[in-house]
């Protein structure tokens, strides 16, 4: 979960704090969703590395469970060992345990509030975080609940969707690893990738959400945690349903300029211009979006920097 700072915990962020938490703990995923093959999945169990999902309880995942496994699908097919994955998953998830983030970022939360209360008098929804804090972080089941669901690699994944840009895994032949997280406003870590002048293997979190969005059955959950807004799900919906004419995207970048995508006749935009389009539409790497429909319909619209996470 996001640090939240005195002058910025407010309605508002409380809001966006829950959408985090719907990302990271909703149940939407079946594991056939997935793609992975279940004895694949009973090997890395037994060698545990997915102890966060409880014994009989993997038939749902949650995002960020979901996540996970595709990482570990991907070093597999790279040839990864199960070491390695064990090294990785101790990283990511034990070690997250062993630090106790989850319970002291709360604590760090409530010390916040209690900060800002004697400054000014707190609005109903951070009286009602303090008090249903302090009312969980004495429950056992709530705090197993709270380290399974806050950790490293949640909140790698997390930074993907917070800044917009990569974020993801480095490994070397040496079979070292890193994290890497691109923030567009921090020189120093946008240029940390450039600095790197080994071979290495970069498994980057995107990848992951832009395959995710584009998935015929989550548009539910596209909407509620806030990871399309409904010009960007009309576009989706509209290049599910056949029905696109044109598109014509200004991109972000500076230079870039401006490209219009024709579709077949019957609507269809496919392979390498469709996963084009999901990843400016998850990492909103455009600045304006014209839509011309199949029924002569038009949304036009412009990517306006709105930090949901």
């Amino acid at each position: 979960m996001q640090k939240f700072y005195p002058d910025d915990i407010n309605d508002k962020t409380f809001k966006e704090e829950l959408l985090a938490g719907e990302i990271s703990n909703a149940k939407i995923f079946l594991f056939k969703d997935s793609g992975i093959d279940s004895k694949i999945f009973h090997v890395w169990k037994s060698k545990g590395l997915v102890d966060f999902i409880e014994r009989g309880k993997w038939a749902r995942l949650n995002f960020m469970e979901y996540l996970w496994l595709q990482v570990l699908e991907t070093m597999r097919k790279f040839g990864c060992s199960v070491e390695l994955m064990k090294k990785m998953y101790d990283h990511f998830f034990t070690r997250a345990i062993r630090d106790n983030i989850a319970i002291n970022s709360k604590k760090n939360e409530l010390k916040e509030l209690y900060e800002i209360k004697k400054n000014r008098k707190l609005t109903y929804l951070e009286e009602l975080k303090i008090s249903t804090n302090e009312a969980l972080m004495t429950h056992p089941t709530y705090i197993k609940e709270l380290q399974n669901h806050d950790n490293y690699f949640t909140r790698l994944a997390l930074n993907c969707l917070h800044y917009k840009a990569d974020s993801g895994i480095i490994i070397f032949e040496d079979r070292t690893f890193m994290e890497y997280i691109n923030d567009p406003k921090k020189k120093e870590i946008t240029d940390q990738h450039s600095y790197i002048n080994k071979p290495h293997l970069l498994i980057p979190i995107s990848h992951y959400i832009i395959d995710f969005l584009g998935k015929d059955n989550k548009i539910d959950f596209l909407r509620s945690t806030g990871l399309l807004d409904e010009d960007e799900l009309r576009v989706v919906k509209e290049m599910r349903n056949k029905n696109l004419k044109t598109l014509k995207i200004t991109f972000k970048e500076k230079g870039c300029g401006v490209e219009k995508i024709e579709c077949d006749k019957h609507g269809l935009i496919q392979g390498d211009e469709a996963k084009k389009i999901m990843k400016l539409l998850g990492l909103k790497n455009y600045s304006a979006i014209v839509l011309n429909t199949r029924d002569g319909k038009t949304l036009s619209f412009k990517h306006t920097e709105k930090k949901m996470l």
